[in-house]
């Protein structure tokens, strides 16, 4: 085949692949195309020139005019390159010297695709995947494309980086369960060649960035932590949308509770990310219950659904989850959804129910369309139904919650740590560190998690405090922590901030001690009206008229600077 044939091939291929990323359920954003209509059809037997206004039919239009508009197709179709070194304005992505002269591949703005060329120059697509920086937010992980990275633009910007799949055989379909040496070559490379991509100039890629659940949801565990540890109620549980099965375990547990209690990390979007779930260790082999699911939404966790004993939930082998309930002796079922990527929303699937009250004889239902509109079927069906399910349910491996317990300082022997750096061999999996100065000295901090903010670093709500004194030894000052991720601790002219909803803290270090230098608060009473409270360095906690000091105080930390912290993975 000549390079004119093989080059043709490829524009063929690019106009399949394009296609392909539209329809075949990669998560692009843009509207789908439509299948033309009839009278749609039916026009395009003819055609009206913008010139003359002339129609003329398909058997009149000139062999030159067609040969003109196949021309004027092929030059916006992507050209091909054989290049190792294949660059973006943002990435560099290298192909393997051993894998030269096997492929092409096309440059579309921020989107690198990869072809077999031996399977183009045959005739057939050769799609072997793409890579995309996601620069305008066109894509949401999920099916054929999934998340693989990020990458850091050097003005802190932070895009999702893609990996696109093939959707169909891309080679000969009647030699489709043949994969072709070159073709499967090319594909058992793709992973390495993703974990070597490079950002250009300042852009920094990170691979598997915003993607792993030790990075995603240390905060998220810790709360679980800091709530068993304080004896919430199953009302409190409920409040701060978590599962009150863990309340009620931890009355009969006690302090063996953290023990009980797990979380395990599985990607059930099938986006690349990971989700988090949380449930009740057990020593059998049976599937793993899980109370409590969270997943990342714009990069940041979010809580998908919440459980209890008789309404409980069961990760599936291949994405999804199941929604079991118990009605008594006389009905149960369960509900089967996919967890909409980048999203808390559950996508229906289908349920089954057995309810004896609705038909004593005929007990049996299932539903395709939503919760509630049920049709009868076989037992035979059901059961068939309850034992295709039950096959996918996983045995999670669960962590147990008693493994992130935090560190608490106030009870530790410092002499055993000649330094700060030293501290960290006893830090537990998913703590970060800070050193930032404080008045008079240099602090360094340690917290219990941290979270991403949304220019990607590591924040915190809660620090445990320390210095060197005079001798060289380390001094523990003590502990603080502000009321939610919406306050990360921040410093601003030797002081830090710690906040709340309605209140604000600003502290410093003095003569080798923590010392509050400014203090404003704002309560209510039982009619809702509010009452406010300063106090400074010079003068206790007194009333005062307004929030005037609170919001002078919270105008300052909106000028602080967060406090970026480095994370200890273990």
């Amino acid at each position: 085949m000549n390079k004119n044939t093989a080059k043709k091939g490829l524009t063929l291929a690019m106009a399949t692949l394009m296609g392909m990323s539209v329809c075949a359920g990669c998560g692009n954003k843009d509207t789908q195309p439509e299948a033309p209509v009839e009278s749609e059809v039916a026009a395009s037997e003819e055609v009206v020139t913008e010139e003359t206004n002339e129609t003329v039919t398909e058997e009149t239009a000139t062999e030159e005019e067609t040969t003109e508009t196949t021309d004027d197709t092929q030059e916006t179709q992507a050209e091909y390159v054989e290049d190792n070194v294949l660059t973006t304005d943002l990435m560099v992505v290298t192909i393997p010297d051993e894998l030269k002269g096997k492929f092409y591949a096309t440059i579309n703005g921020e989107e690198i695709s990869i072809f077999d060329k031996e399977c183009v120059d045959d005739g057939y697509p050769g799609f072997v995947c793409s890579i995309i920086v996601d620069k305008d937010n066109e894509y949401v992980p999920g099916g054929m494309v999934t998340k693989v990275g990020e990458l850091v633009t050097s003005d802190g910007n932070i895009y999702n980086v893609c990996r696109g799949y093939a959707s169909e055989v891309q080679w000969d379909y009647n030699k489709y369960e043949d994969m072709p040496e070159n073709y499967a070559q090319l594909d058992s490379a793709v992973d390495s060649i993703i974990e070597n991509i490079k950002g250009t100039d300042s852009n920094t890629f990170v691979f598997q960035g915003g993607m792993k659940g030790e990075e995603l949801y240390s905060y998220i565990l810790s709360k679980y932590v800091d709530a068993l540890n304080e004896n919430w109620d199953a009302n409190k549980f409920e409040e701060e949308g978590m599962s009150p099965e863990f309340s009620a375990l931890a009355q009969t547990e006690g302090d063996k509770a953290l023990e009980k209690i797990g979380y395990a990390y599985t990607d059930i979007t099938n986006d690349g990310i990971d989700e988090l779930l949380l449930g009740v260790i057990s020593d059998t082999d049976e599937p793993s219950v899980v109370y409590d699911i969270y997943t990342v939404v714009d990069r940041m966790p979010e809580l998908v659904v919440s459980g209890t004993a008789r309404n409980g939930y069961y990760a599936m082998e291949y994405g999804g989850i199941t929604n079991f309930y118990l009605g008594g002796a006389a009905e149960n079922g369960f509900y089967s959804y996919v967890v909409e990527p980048n999203s808390t929303n559950l996508i229906f699937q289908y349920g089954v129910k057995y309810d004896a009250n609705t038909d004593e004889k005929n007990p049996w239902f299932v539903t395709y369309s939503d919760e509630n509109s049920w049709e009868a079927m076989t037992e035979e069906d059901y059961n068939s139904r309850i034992e295709m399910a039950s096959e996918q349910y996983l045995k999670l491996d669960y962590t147990p919650l008693s493994d992130i317990t935090p560190i608490d300082y106030s009870k530790v022997d410092l002499s055993k740590y000649d330094t700060f750096t030293k501290m960290l061999d006893d830090f537990k999996t998913g703590m970060g560190y800070a050193n930032i100065p404080l008045g008079d000295t240099d602090v360094f901090l340690a917290s219990t998690a941290t979270y991403p903010l949304v220019d990607g670093q590591e924040n915190a709500i809660d620090a445990s405090l320390f210095i060197y004194d005079e001798n060289g030894s380390i001094v523990y000052l003590g502990k603080i922590e502000a009321g939610g991720t919406a306050y990360p601790l921040a410093v601003a002219d030797g002081c830090i901030y710690t906040c709340g909803h309605h209140s604000i803290t600003k502290s410093t270090v003095k003569d080798g001690k923590l010392v509050k230098v400014e203090e404003a608060i704002e309560d209510f009473d039982s009619d809702g009206n509010a009452s406010y409270t300063y106090q400074n360095e010079d003068k206790g906690l007194e009333t005062v008229e307004d929030n005037s000091e609170l919001t002078r105080m919270f105008d300052e930390y909106e000028k602080a600077e967060p406090i970026e912290f480095s994370v200890e993975k273990q």
